[in-house]
């Protein structure tokens, strides 16, 4: 594993760069941060060059290091964050590096309190050997992903993988599927993102040559709809383990990586640091395979009832006009954030929201004692970076007053949505003429910048706002963003006419 100075390691800006040249810029980095002697040392992922300058520094260095997601889980962990490359004129000689060394995975912690999973390199060596022998990936010209390298499956599937196979590994994210760049990569991705891109029915001018997600369940429709242009692993693990099994079809059975042991749940793998693990998933082995049947139930006690979060999502995914759901305790009640097929949209514009949450409650009523009382209805369930669900973001819309537009459609970061003639903001704007008023125009503006760019906004911070013309319930309008070095600008528009528009300065929401 890199033993080649003149192996092609990277693909930054469009630019090759060897070991021997990534190396140049570890020895300078490694002197800054030596002089800085960290007892620890925190990193992001969010500039995938960086990360990888900074990780190797430590790992050079034999600083214990721990990465975390994003910024927001630096209040869970203690050391120096690092994110950024230091100029020094100084270089530090770098020695042979230890496999014994432990990288420290903070867990997401989407459904509780983080944890800290310690993975030794060997470990994660071992992993990306056996990856390697699952695909023929001879014909593969990089590697790519939508994540980052900040968790143990992008650090394995697209830093480790591609190091044993000897592939360049693109320091570009791929935000929009526009941005492969190449018809031979391998994309490494999450069912969050292969959703969208199947639900907008968007596929790339460069197709890569493979795609593997995890992270979370890859649906079988999106499953298909890849399969009709690309090939598709579907990899089924979690941080403390690792990688475990995989499959390639939407209907087969997930198979084992061959140094994988289960027996009742109990795991036992080269892959990670503990001598066994109890999954969190109930697990069903055959001849043919393993089956993953579900998380374990979310069972929550209301009403002195307990109830099954996860059969109660069942039901109500059964519903006809239903896409899927998602439900929660929230306070005393039980919250149900619905995604509506074509059928169901059509049938909220026409009803209205009271009657199709009417509906909802009525076709409930007989498969559980308790049924949701909050509703919220969304174009698709939010889901982090990892493509698991965002529990405290949907939390966040349970408290919103204000009813959420109705989204049809979503192209990159524009997106087209409808005020429904229900929603509660019309009521004094105004009775024999409703209009959207400004502040709801702002509200949700503000609302999208921080869902798809990650910017707070402050309704103080607003600059050059402009209402020209008054937008109407039940009527179809583009949300439209452009993003420039300091600011969002935002538009509310309907081909040529325009009907509001103003700036907001970017405020990073993790600052």
């Amino acid at each position: 594993m890199l033993d080649n100075d003149n192996v092609v390691f990277l693909i930054h800006n469009g630019e090759k760069i060897t070991y021997k040249e990534f190396k140049s810029v570890l020895k300078k980095q490694m002197s800054h941060i030596k002089k800085l002697n960290p007892n620890q040392v925190v990193l992001c992922g969010d500039d995938t060059f960086v990360f990888l300058v900074n990780l190797f520094s430590c790992i050079y260095l034999k600083i214990n290091v721990v990465i975390i997601s994003d910024k927001t889980k630096l209040q869970y962990t203690e050391g120096l964050f690092i994110d950024e490359i230091f100029d020094s004129k100084d270089e530090v000689e770098l020695e042979a590096i230890n496999q014994d060394y432990v990288i420290n995975f903070l867990t997401s912690g989407t459904t509780s309190t983080p944890k800290m999973i310690p993975v030794a390199i060997k470990n994660l060596i071992a992993e990306a050997q056996d990856m390697s022998e699952i695909y023929d990936f001879s014909k593969a010209t990089e590697f790519l992903t939508s994540s980052t390298l900040a968790h143990h499956y992008g650090c394995t599937v697209c830093l480790f993988l591609p190091m044993v196979l000897g592939i360049p590994i693109n320091t570009t994210r791929v935000v929009y599927p526009q941005d492969l760049s190449s018809e031979n990569s391998v994309f490494v991705s999450t069912p969050a993102f292969l959703s969208r891109m199947v639900k907008y029915n968007i596929i790339p001018a460069n197709k890569p040559l493979l795609i593997t997600s995890a992270g979370a369940k890859l649906e079988e429709k999106d499953f298909d709809e890849l399969l009709n242009y690309t090939d598709v692993i579907d990899m089924y693990g979690c941080t403390e383990t690792g990688v475990l099994c995989y499959k390639t079809k939407p209907d087969m059975l997930h198979q084992l990586l061959k140094r994988v042991e289960i027996k009742d749940d109990i795991v036992k793998a080269p892959y990670m640091v503990f001598d066994e693990f109890q999954l969190p998933d109930k697990i069903v082995q055959t001849s043919d395979g393993i089956k993953i049947i579900s998380r374990k139930d979310r069972v929550v006690k209301i009403q002195d009832e307990r109830v099954s979060l996860t059969e109660l999502e069942k039901f109500v995914n059964d519903i006809d006009f239903v896409e899927k759901s998602y439900c929660d305790k929230i306070g005393e009640k039980v919250g149900c954030l619905v995604v509506l097929n074509k059928e169901g949209q059509d049938k909220f514009i026409q009803n209205g929201m009271k009657q199709i949450i009417k509906d909802l409650k009525q076709l409930l009523k007989d498969k559980s004692k308790i049924i949701p009382q909050k509703w919220k209805f969304v174009d698709e369930i939010p889901k982090n970076s990892f493509g698991k669900i965002y529990r405290d973001y949907i939390l966040e819309l349970f408290d919103i007053n204000l009813t959420l537009p109705i989204i049809t459609k979503r192209e990159q970061t524009n997106l087209s949505l409808i005020f429904h003639r229900d929603s509660n903001f019309f009521k004094g704007h105004f009775d024999n003429y409703s209009i959207v008023p400004g502040v709801v125009q702002l509200y949700y503006a503000a609302f999208y910048i921080k869902e798809l760019f990650g910017y707070d906004i402050g309704m103080g911070q607003l600059k050059k706002i402009k209402f020209s013309n008054l937008i109407v319930p039940d009527k179809e309008i583009d949300l439209i963003f452009t993003e420039n070095e300091n600011s969002i600008l935002y538009k509310y528009q309907k081909g040529d006419k325009v009907y509001s528009s103003g700036q907001f300065p970017k405020i990073n929401i993790f600052e």
